[in-house]
This record gives structure tokens, sequence and C-alpha cells, in this order.
């Protein structure tokens, strides 16, 4: 009776790890601003969870905290205002995901400006979006035909 008790506190407290999800984080340097000072990064989700409070070092030093949310999948575009040189970009977050990336910046002016691989979403895309327009859309009809009965007499 002992060890079968004993097996399924076991069991119970191992449960949670098989569960577990791990937060992952992407870093990518995408390219330059309007001048070589403005250093642009996506930061993504790459887990299986959101992460939330992204902070952001810059050679060791916080150097930014982006409040937000990112579901697994999303990401964020930001730009970082760096001086000429050499450094070490890390992101991290209270789920413990993190990732870093060396970026060289120059102080020549003449640098070409490279869009990102992927588009930013806007919510009209979403299908969050498209749901509350058909739900907002069924209302309209609903509520004109409420206004229009008595003028069309249906009956």
């Amino acid at each position: 009776m002992r060890k079968t008790v004993s097996i399924t506190i076991m069991f119970f407290l191992l449960l949670p790890l098989t569960y577990s999800q791990e937060a992952e984080i992407e870093l990518k340097h995408y390219g330059f601003g309007e001048t070589p000072k403005e250093v642009n990064f996506r930061i993504r989700s790459l887990g299986e969870m959101a992460i939330t409070n992204v902070d952001i070092y810059v050679d060791g030093k916080e150097y930014k905290e982006l409040n937000l949310r990112l579901e697994p999948g999303r990401g964020i575009y930001t730009t970082l205002i760096l001086e000429p040189g050499e450094h070490l970009v890390e992101v991290r977050t209270p789920e413990g995901a993190h990732d870093s990336e060396a970026v060289s910046v120059s102080s020549i002016e003449n640098v070409v400006h490279i869009p990102p691989e992927e588009q930013v979403y806007s919510f009209t895309k979403t299908s969050g979006f498209k749901i509350l327009l058909g739900l907002l859309l069924v209302s309209l009809v609903i509520v004109w035909i409420l206004v229009e009965k008595p003028k069309l007499d249906l009956s």
C-alpha cells in the first residue's frame, strides 16, 4: 500500500514536467534605419508559450524594457540607437527565454537599408477582426430588419 501511494505521489509530482512548455525567443538583426546608428531588429516568440516583458541588453547593460505579450509565432520590430563599434545585443524574458546577436555599427553614413523578411500583421488581417466584423454585419442586418419591419408590413 505504501509503495502504491509513493508511486502515485511521484506520478502527480512529475506530471507537470511532461506538460511544461518552454519559452523560446529569436533576436534577428535585419538592417539599419536612416542612419547607421539606427539598428533594426526583429524579436519573435518561437516556443509553444507566449512570452512577456522582453528586456533588451546592449553590451551587458539594460537598454530597453518592452512591456508586451508575444503569442507563439508572433514578433515585433524594434530599432535601437547604438554608437559605432561592435555590440552584443541580448533579449531576455521572465519565462527564461533568451537570445543574442553581435552587431557592428559603422560610422559611415552610406549604409543601405535592408527591409525586414516578414511583414507585420495588422489587426485587420487577424481572424479576431474578421469574426468581429461578421458579428457587426449580422447585428446591423437584424437591427435594419427590426426597424424596417413596421414599414414593410411583412405579416
